[in-house]
């Protein structure tokens, strides 16, 4: 799902984040001073756990 032309509406910002993670994509984890985070959109579908990975 890279074009939103293959949708019959604007979709939200839900439908893609769905659509991204049905079709394997895992959201990458950003190097910050805090540790490795899940920054953006993404991060409302992972638990904090997963968010911080190797942070703290």
């Amino acid at each position: 799902m890279n074009a939103v032309s293959v949708w019959d509406h604007q979709p939200k910002a839900d439908e893609i984040l769905d659509a991204r993670l049905a079709a394997g994509w895992t959201p990458t984890p950003t190097s910050t001073v805090d540790g490795d985070v899940i920054l953006g959109h993404a991060a409302c579908r992972v638990t904090p756990t997963q968010s911080r990975q190797g942070g703290g």
